[in-house]
């Protein structure tokens, strides 16, 4: 509700000036026709309605009339009698002009207001713009919902039949959202009437040279699409369906067309609204939200006014569509939510929400994070529903590309960023937009402020902020220095044959398993898909089970190989389970499994503790040990050649080096590390001095006493 409103180029005082004739005309019939006047106390002063007085011309009454002299009733309606029949008059030769009532007619021209709406439309905005209004509305009293018709039709001179069409829930001021009735309980006039937040500010300008562009704070022309078609390749099916189905429906002018897309932040999804449009040549509109709101329900109805208002006033449109983005909070479910702080729907407002996707005209796409919190109810009225899922890496490179295309930075950049799954198309724009502003030259400069400004947005929204290859092994990745139970040679050759099939990786950690998934994605030439513990679990009950499946859908699309590390945090032993989630979310992993028709590897370091039910769901269970001494020496040389020239003198390292026990990959992988902080070069005794460390350093902690109780 807009309370004592002031405009941008219109003080109070001067809207109680401009308007005045016909506020007074409304006043004295509030007073005379509606009895107003006998339900003013006159038994004490009259200071209270001094303002009611004063637009009358009657503010000497206050001074003339005391606690001496009373003023009566009767009195009083003798006075305002003639003041009624000049007003009358003075209305029916010259009708209410200004910008209010101009600006109003134009509205109406655009969304088929007929004159007993505007006037309404018209009486509303100054009821909650002059304070006069109000308070001589107030002396009518409390008022029931039933009644508002038969008060407005006196007040504005209306027939009474026309007021109340004007004013049913099906009337255009309410399908509009311009103007609504609250229908509650009796109570004051004011609080009947709720006007679309800032409407007042459009029709009350005295400056407004085209209405139609003052509407732009409700809706207004999408942003042009920097993407094609054919950046949305892993979901062609859905797309072209969505192409060809809104091609369709906008020829014939089909009503109630409403698409949903949701999926997790960083997809797509508005850019993929955009695109359709361009590709359909359609022009695209935003709903947004209408201007300042106190509070959550206010920023609902007024983003959904906005929309009434915005089908409205385009409905006669060819060729257009709108979008209706982030709703999470328009279509609320009933029931159990409440608990997780949102809010739940009546009955009465999924019957709004329905007849809202029934009428629309023009097709709209609405557009959201999240569906959980929506009604089956509801999500069964729209014509589609599409969840649009993480692009794969490939198709990353492509939108960076062409978003990045004005900088100068390098294709094995964009490929190494590439990997962080959040990088929304938004993101790289915004970005961009940055960067070209500080006018940087050098390549190198250009890609770490690129990655400076993605880094910190992603940082803020609480995504991964790694813009780099997450694995950067600093030794050569050699088959032959892994120690495993199942020759991996004849594993990769049926594999390049048919890849297909579920392997369980165990052993110690650092002996290769992981790696070997990686090792066999790039000689397959098949995308990476790695998860953790991490990136699945989730606190809300239902939600790692959702990750689960939605792991293996982004594997399917990816067509990837998919690794699990740590598997052991859901294939642990059902046996050992204390709560039911446990068991619910092992359930889920195998049932994922088995319909899986890809390649799925898990790692594990706790063989022991899996479930060994689980077990015979693996086509392949491989044991990943410590190196042999053969495979440590050959590891060591390579290590070696990797930082060193030559490889001269090694001859007398080989006994030293075949006589540790217990030594991995890994371990070479993390001295190799740890000598790039030396700033020396790794030679033969730095890399054995370091191997020894590790192994002291295994032996320390399978040993060490566990917190405060040693002893």
């Amino acid at each position: 509700m807009i309370r004592n409103f002031v405009t941008k180029n219109t003080e109070y005082l001067d809207l109680l000036e401009q308007y005045k004739p016909i506020i007074k005309l409304w006043s004295i019939r509030s007073l005379l026709d509606l009895r107003g006047y006998s339900r003013i106390d006159l038994r004490y002063d009259l200071d209270d309605h001094e303002r009611v007085f004063e637009i009358l011309d009657l503010k000497y009454l206050i001074d003339k009339y005391n606690d001496e002299r009373r003023l009566s009733k009767k009195k009083l309606k003798k006075i305002l009698t003639p003041i009624s029949r000049t007003c009358e008059k003075t209305f029916a030769k010259t009708p209410p002009n200004g910008p209010l009532f101009r600006n109003t007619k134009e509205l109406g021209r655009l969304t088929g207001l007929d004159e007993t709406e505007q006037t309404i439309l018209c009486f509303g905005i100054l009821l909650n713009a002059v304070r006069e209004v109000e308070d001589v509305t107030d002396i009518i009293g409390n008022i029931s919902p039933h009644a508002i018709p038969n008060v407005l039709s006196v007040i504005l001179n209306l027939d009474r039949a026309a007021v109340r069409k004007a004013l049913t829930k099906d009337g255009l001021l309410n399908r509009t959202g311009l103007l609504t009735l609250e229908r509650e309980e009796r109570t004051q006039l004011i609080y009947h009437i709720d006007v679309m937040n800032d409407i007042s500010g459009i029709l009350l300008d005295d400056e407004m040279p085209d209405i139609m562009n003052s509407l732009t704070r409700f809706f207004k022309i999408g942003k042009p699409s920097k993407l094609n078609p054919n950046d949305y390749q892993h979901v062609h099916h859905d797309y072209d369906l969505l192409r060809r189905y809104l091609e369709s429906t906008t020829k014939k002018r089909k009503k109630g067309v409403n698409i949903l897309i949701y999926g997790s932040p960083g997809t797509g999804k508005t850019e993929m609204v955009r695109t359709l449009a361009k590709d359909l040549g359609f022009v695209l509109y935003d709903v947004t939200t209408g201007g300042s709101v106190d509070d959550d329900e206010d920023e609902y109805r007024s983003r959904m006014d906005s929309y009434r208002l915005c089908q409205q006033v385009l409905k006669r449109k060819t060729n257009t569509m709108i979008l209706f983005d982030e709703i999470e909070d328009a279509f609320i479910r009933d029931g159990s939510m409440e608990r997780f702080g949102i809010r739940t729907s009546t009955d009465a407002k999924k019957g709004s929400y329905n007849h809202l996707l029934e009428v629309n005209p023009l097709p709209t796409i609405w557009v959201s994070n999240v569906v959980s919190h929506i009604d089956e109810a509801i999500i069964r009225r729209f014509d589609y529903v599409m969840e649009l899922k993480i692009p794969p890496q490939s198709a990353r490179i492509n939108i960076i590309k062409k978003y990045t295309q004005v900088l100068n930075v390098s294709d094995k950049w964009i490929e190494q960023i590439s990997v962080n799954e959040s990088l929304a198309p938004a993101l790289i724009s915004r970005a961009v937009k940055v960067v070209k502003e500080l006018g940087e030259t050098e390549q190198a400069q250009i890609e770490a402020s690129m990655e400076r400004v993605l880094s910190n947005t992603l940082s803020a929204m609480g995504y991964d902020k790694t813009l780099s290859n997450r694995h950067s092994s600093p030794i050569t990745y050699r088959i032959d220095a892994l120690n495993p139970d199942y020759n991996l040679d004849s594993l990769q050759n049926a594999l390049h044959k048919k890849s297909e099939g579920r392997f369980c990786l165990y052993g110690p950690s650092g002996t290769g398993k992981s790696e070997f998934a990686r090792h066999l994605a790039k000689v397959l030439d098949m995308p990476l898909l790695i998860k953790r513990a991490s990136d699945l679990l989730d606190p809300y009950v239902g939600m790692t089970e959702r990750n689960l499946s939605d792991m293996f859908d982004q594997a399917k699309d990816q067509a990837a190989l998919l690794l699990l590390d740590e598997a052991d945090s859901f294939l642990r032993d059902r046996n050992r389970s204390r709560e039911s989630w446990e068991v619910t979310q092992v359930n889920e992993l195998l049932t994922q499994m088995e319909q899986f028709k890809g390649l799925f590897f898990c790692t594990t370091n706790l063989m022991e503790a899996l479930d060994q039910a689980s077990l015979r769901r693996f086509d392949l269970k491989i044991k990943f040990d410590y190196l042999k001494p053969e495979q440590s020496w050959t590891l060591f040389k390579q290590t070696l050649k990797d930082y060193q020239e030559g490889n001269s003198e090694l001859e007398s390292w080989e006994k030293k080096i075949r006589a540790l026990q217990g030594v991995t990959p890994g371990d070479y992988a993390t001295v190799a590390r740890q000598n790039g902080f030396s700033g020396k070069a790794l030679d033969a005794d730095t890399l054995y001095k370091g191997l020894q460390r590790e192994l002291e350093f295994k032996q320390y902690g399978a040993f060490k006493g566990i917190g405060f109780i040693t002893t």
